[in-house]
């Protein structure tokens, strides 16, 4: 084994898609435990543009690299232990990282994060899967505990995590409404099933009394605000909502945040509802057979076309910094991939 001199984009200091910077480094053997990767897609998601700026609940100093999931090939390893046959070099792999870092050409990750990619299934698809179907699967399963024929209200459902939650709700059987107002939301909701309500012309408390007077058994929420108070309204008794993120002002993304978990876990306490928080990159932390276990699942679904993330743009890695001010400029719709350069 040698070292590997690879690239990588790093934030060098909290700010626009300038301060994203390509920087080489050298890659030492991998420790006991450990592999080196060679990348060959990584994901973008908009807490990449919010580490960025400085305004992530996680957040990490700088210079720090962004990216939470990425797909690569195994060139090397240290076992510590028995290994699995698919452990080999040339491997291809998905991974859901718990501390960023996925721009880069090559990185080293711990074995368990590994998990090995069905035959044939394409590379750009599946670094589009782990983390928002993984908040997916936490959402729906671990905290919303929904059954087939519930009905749940998605708040930004035309967003990257509430896109999954429609797929992966749709092959649950749940009847769904989701609110979005992007330009062509209500025929891509449509597609799994998904009431469509245009939050800027509809109010979503009254839109759902009206149709479900019953009232709803789940609500995902990642705004936060006066919508979780109105969102709790609309629970059925015995209900959850269920809080993956909050919207913030800027520059007070990090308080916001806090504000908003606060919210949600003192509305807990109120009696014959219940309220839940989904934070992924501590959920794998802490149950790493969860999450290899939840992946594999999901890449398997994505291999056999039950759940197929939609692909806004691919480019390649070192066009990060356009890639976020695009994203920024709301002119890509869906998931954005980086690949590597040949």
């Amino acid at each position: 084994m040698s070292e590997i001199t690879y690239r990588k984009i790093v934030v060098e200091r909290f700010g626009g898609p300038e301060v994203l910077r390509t920087v080489e480094a050298t890659l030492p053997e991998p420790p006991p435990g450990h592999a080196r990767l060679k990348v060959l897609a990584a994901g973008v998601g908009f807490t990449d543009l919010m580490a960025r700026s400085g305004d992530y609940l996680l957040q990490r100093r700088p210079p720090f690299g962004p990216g939470y999931e990425l797909v690569g090939e195994i060139v090397d390893f240290t076992a510590d232990g028995p290994r699995p046959a698919w452990l080999t070099s040339g491997t291809r792999v998905a991974v859901s990282l718990t501390k960023m870092g996925a721009y880069a050409e090559y990185v080293t990750l711990p074995l368990w994060q590994l998990v090995p990619l069905p035959d044939g299934l394409d590379p750009v698809t599946a670094a589009a899967i782990p983390l928002d179907h993984l908040t997916a699967v936490s959402v729906l399963e671990t905290h919303g505990r929904v059954r087939a024929g519930d009905t749940v209200l998605i708040q930004g459902a035309s967003g990257g995590v509430g896109q999954a939650l429609s797929r992966l709700g749709a092959l649950l059987g749940l009847r769904m409404y989701g609110t979005a107002s992007a330009p062509g939301a209500e025929e891509l909701l449509a597609r799994h099933g998904v009431t469509h309500i245009d939050y800027r012309r509809q109010d979503f408390g009254e839109v759902l009394r009206e149709r479900e007077p019953e009232g709803v058994q789940a609500v995902f929420d990642h705004i936060g605000g006066p919508g979780l108070r109105k969102g709790y309204r609309a629970l059925a008794p015995g209900g959850v909502l269920v809080s993956y993120a909050f919207a913030g002002r800027p520059g007070h993304m990090v308080a916001d945040t806090v504000r908003g978990a606060v919210r949600v876990k003192a509305m807990n306490l109120r009696p014959g509802r219940r309220t839940a928080l989904s934070m992924v990159p501590h959920e794998i932390k802490a149950g790493h057979d969860w999450y290899r276990t939840a992946l594999e699942r999901l890449l398997g679904m994505a291999r056999s076309g039950r759940t197929v993330p939609r692909i806004g743009a691919v480019e390649p890695l070192m066009k990060a910094a356009d890639v976020h001010a695009a994203l920024e400029r709301r002119e890509i719709a869906g998931k954005v991939v980086l690949t590597t350069e040949a």
